[in-house]
């Protein structure tokens, strides 16, 4: 494969990972959660599978859709609590320092740079067939943005087929 057929090939799955699935936001950062949050089976062909959640999050301006994406590589279940902690610096392409996920920061969904956030996301239950629910805290690495809250989470599609 030459590279601009790889090149092409990247900013495909690039696009097609930062136009994901939307989601309508009340409103939209200030305090905390606004709206379902929602949790979705997700993969991509070099890490494979993974979980994305978006949890939209109220602002005083009615036109932005301020939301928290997180996402879990694999497909884990807790039946039980659980913590995942993120440094901010997680490599999303698989690389030595990838983590267990990321989790970002958008200010108007899909219309403006994800920033990277550092904190925790705790789930009571995380379990494919029923709702989720947790909390989190995060903050921008620079410091200036700071979220925490508890969130309800329903399942926003069906796990993938597998096809071999």
């Amino acid at each position: 494969m030459n590279q601009r057929a790889f090149l092409t090939i990247g900013l495909a799955c690039l696009l097609v990972c930062l136009t994901g699935p939307r989601i309508k936001a009340g409103d939209a950062p200030a305090t905390g959660p606004v709206g379902q949050a929602i949790i979705y089976f997700s993969f991509a062909p070099w890490d494979g599978a993974a979980y994305a959640m978006e949890i939209p999050l109220e602002h005083a301006d009615e036109t932005l859709h301020p939301i928290i994406r997180i996402n879990i590589w694999g497909y884990p279940e807790f039946p039980e609590p659980k913590t995942i902690h993120f440094s901010g610096k997680e490599d999303p392409g698989g690389g030595p320092t990838k983590g267990e996920g990321r989790a970002l920061f958008q200010s108007d969904l899909n219309k403006s740079m994800p920033e990277r956030l550092a904190g925790s996301i705790s789930f009571e239950v995380l379990k494919h067939d029923g709702p989720v629910s947790g909390s989190y805290e995060f903050a921008t690495l620079d410091g200036r943005k700071r979220f925490k809250a508890s969130f309800q989470a329903a399942w926003g599609n069906k796990p993938a087929k597998v096809i071999r």
